[in-house]
């Protein structure tokens, strides 16, 4: 089969966008080609619907991804002018609704704004660490869930091993392994997913930027606009309370839409 698909930077966190209609069953396998063939990408999202005009993303293993949901959305406003704003709806893989997103053309990338999914639950969960048992923060997203640990206590050169060994303990498609340095608000994420047996340590993740957006509300108990520094730059999270209850979690980044390419790949 031969497919097109396009290369794209949301704050380093390279993702590829396949345009070709690919069955869903057969995602998985063709996102992990995909993945061997291009060494910096570190995620594949299908866009589908795209010939009725309904376009949809559906992430390589079924998961929730904040900046391929911003991808897509400066995908389908690609030809937008300078200064351009366009809002629109995007259903995603992993999300229980249609997510909002909004899109600005600047001078040379676009600005992406995502209403993320609101947290299924924050809860605090005892996790092996090296042998040990150690209480983390869990932050439960639809399609996704987050571990935020303070950096200085999980060795990274293990950390993958840790993950995945937790991977048969936490529920959903995908998790994260968030490596926080809140003095430096700064974190680095490792995320796996299950379908296509990945672990990669990424350079910016969206909805890692939520989990932490949302976990700082909870622990502070206020309205939350923070700017989290993460390997390939900066993700802004907002959040905003109703009472005392999370009513609305936005991230914000930069995407640059790269080349379109070509590949065969035996279905």
């Amino acid at each position: 089969m031969e497919l097109r698909y396009t290369v794209i930077d949301p704050t380093k966190n390279i993702t590829l966008l396949v345009t070709t209609p690919v069955p869903r069953d057969v995602q998985p396998r063709v996102a992990a080609e995909l993945l061997r063939r291009e060494k910096d990408a570190e995620q594949v999202g299908f866009a589908e619907g795209l010939a009725a005009g309904n376009p949809r993303l559906q992430m390589m293993g079924g998961e929730f991804c904040g900046n391929a949901t911003m991808s897509m959305a400066a995908w389908l406003h690609r030809e937008l002018p300078v200064g351009a704003e366009r809002a629109l709806t995007l259903p995603v893989s992993g999300a229980p609704q249609p997510v909002a997103c909004r899109i600005t053309r600047i001078d040379g990338c676009f600005m992406g704004t995502v209403a993320m999914p609101l947290p299924e639950r924050i809860e605090q969960l005892s996790l092996p660490v090296g042998g040990v048992m150690q209480t983390f923060p869990v932050v439960h997203l639809p399609g996704i869930c987050h571990v935020i640990a303070p950096a200085e206590v999980i060795d990274r050169a293990r950390a993958e091993e840790t993950l995945r060994s937790w991977s048969e303990l936490l529920s959903g498609e995908a998790m994260g392994l968030l490596l926080l340095e809140e003095s430096q608000t700064a974190f680095t994420p490792l995320v796996y997913v299950k379908p296509t047996d990945s672990c990669v340590w990424e350079r910016g993740c969206g909805s890692g930027s939520a989990a932490i957006g949302a976990w700082l509300t909870s622990v502070r108990g206020r309205e939350q606009c923070v700017s989290l520094r993460q390997p390939g730059g900066v993700i802004q999270v907002v959040t905003r309370l109703a009472g005392e209850k999370l009513a609305a979690l936005t991230i914000t980044g930069t995407v640059v839409i790269g080349k379109t390419k070509t590949a065969k790949i035996a279905l």
